[in-house]
């Protein structure tokens, strides 16, 4: 009897310890939640801006570098927080999941900088 309740105790507690490693990670603290919240803004307005000004087919190299400038600069500072703890949830997502997921949406809306900009830091971290 002892033994039996023995070996059940030593199955919970590797149940436990393993499904423990399984949970995902933990929620952004409050700063960095503010600057993903940011960062995904601007990449979000500028891509709607770079489809606004490009819909009509002309070419827009002045708007098209303010909107750049724009996703530049949340990219950044969505770099800044990935370089922290990829594995920080935000939203539902992990902040490494945000940054593949903006580098889709900046490749779609034709934003080559701050896609680079990711591009690099999904490098350094890997």
């Amino acid at each position: 009897m002892i033994r039996r309740s023995a070996v059940a105790l030593i199955a919970l507690a590797l149940a436990a310890g393993i499904s423990g490693r399984l949970k995902p990670g933990t929620p952004v603290p409050s700063k960095q939640a503010d600057q993903l919240d940011v960062a995904t803004s601007r990449i979000s307005v500028a891509c709607g801006y770079e489809e606004e000004l490009t819909a009509t087919g002309g070419s827009h190299p002045n708007g098209l570098g303010w909107i750049e400038s724009i996703a530049v600069s949340g990219a950044q500072k969505l770099a800044s927080v990935y370089a922290r703890d990829q594995s920080n949830i935000y939203q539902g997502e992990s902040v490494g999941a945000i940054v593949n997921d903006s580098i889709s949406l900046l490749a779609g809306c034709r934003l080559p900088a701050a896609r680079k900009v990711l591009e690099q830091a999904l490098r350094s971290h890997h």
